[in-house]
Parts: structure tokens; sequence; C-alpha cells
């Protein structure tokens, strides 16, 4: 099975988005992230862990150290909320141009369905970035 090619930065915001639904361990965040891809991305402890470092040293991050608990976990911080905003903002745009990417290669398949379907999640991603 081929591995994904993840764009730059995504970690960093899923790393955010997930300690703001509840404390995170990087462990967790690889087994949820490998089931959500079946497998075709498992980041490195140590992708997470220099991710995690940034974050912490910026403020957007608070590490929490869990008496009995292998490994340490991470909360967002009020900092942290605000960077995450910005990030998403950042992914919608992302998004965008994935799915046009995408409808690029549903013409050359010449899959008439795919790029209709496409071209009207386009017109709704599009749509709700501006609301």
């Amino acid at each position: 099975m081929a591995t994904l090619n993840v764009p730059t930065g995504l970690l960093k915001t899923i790393i955010l988005k997930e300690a703001s639904r509840a404390p995170l361990s990087a462990v967790t965040l690889i087994k949820n992230l490998s089931e959500k891809t079946e497998g075709m991305w498992q980041p490195s402890p140590g992708s997470i862990y220099y991710i995690t470092n940034e974050l912490e040293s910026k403020n957007y991050l608070k590490k929490l150290i869990i008496e009995n608990e292998r490994y340490p976990k991470y909360i967002i911080t009020q900092k942290g909320k605000e960077e995450l905003e910005n990030l998403i903002r950042g992914s919608k745009r992302d998004l965008l141009k994935m799915v046009k990417i995408l409808q690029v290669y549903s013409d050359t398949l010449e899959n008439k369905n795919l790029s209709t379907q496409l071209s009207a999640l386009f017109t709704t991603l599009q749509t709700s970035q501006s609301n």
C-alpha cells in the first residue's frame, strides 16, 4: 500500500486540533492517524515530538506529566487556539487547491461523473469558506 504525501504543516494543525479536544499523547495520535488513513500515514514519534516541542516553546501547547502514565500529554493553550484558527484558514485554502487538482486528474481520466462531483465539492467548499 502506498504512503500518503502529506502537506507541510498538516501535522502541526492536527496536533493543535486534537489537543483542543482532549489531552493528547503522541502514541494516541499516531494510532488515530494510522487508523483514519487505513495505514497510509503513520507519522514517526520523532516527528510528533519535534512539533510538540516547537508548539510548547511557542506557548501553543502545555505539557502534562501525569502520574503512572508512560507518555506526556499535551493540551492547547489560548495562544494555541488562536494559532489553530489561523492554520485552519490556511488548511481550507489548501483543501480547495487539492480538490481542484483532483478535478484535473478526473478530467485526464475522462471520468465525467467524478469530475462533476469534484466540481460540486469545490463549489460547496468555496461557499463554506466565505461564510
